[in-house]
């Protein structure tokens, strides 16, 4: 196993190109996205909890461009936006209504 790097807000690495790359050269392209999953809350609804984005990415400026999208009426199905990150980790939680898809 070899070390890789190590975003501060976490993180996925797609693809191995990159990685190996960055070894053989010291110069190399990572393509890197966010941990998303999906939770089932009590009264049955879907939230999207987002815990992980991408390095360099603004988590204020990713929220709002969400807010923006919703009210825009490009993103349709969301019902509340709520950022639930504290000293624990990010949690970013987007509740969806029940008839979302």
């Amino acid at each position: 196993l070899m070390p890789g790097p190590d975003f501060p807000t976490g993180g996925i690495i797609v693809g191995r190109e990159g990685i190996i790359d960055s070894y053989r050269t010291g110069r190399g392209r990572l393509i890197v996205r966010g941990r998303v999953d999906v939770e089932e809350t009590r009264k049955g609804k879907e939230n999207i909890v987002i815990s992980e984005i991408p390095y360099m990415v603004n988590k204020t400026n990713f929220i709002e461009t969400i807010a923006k999208c919703v009210q825009s009426g490009m993103i349709d199905g969301i019902s509340d936006l709520r950022d639930e990150s504290d000293r624990e980790g990010m949690r970013i939680v987007v509740e969806l209504q029940r008839d979302a898809d």
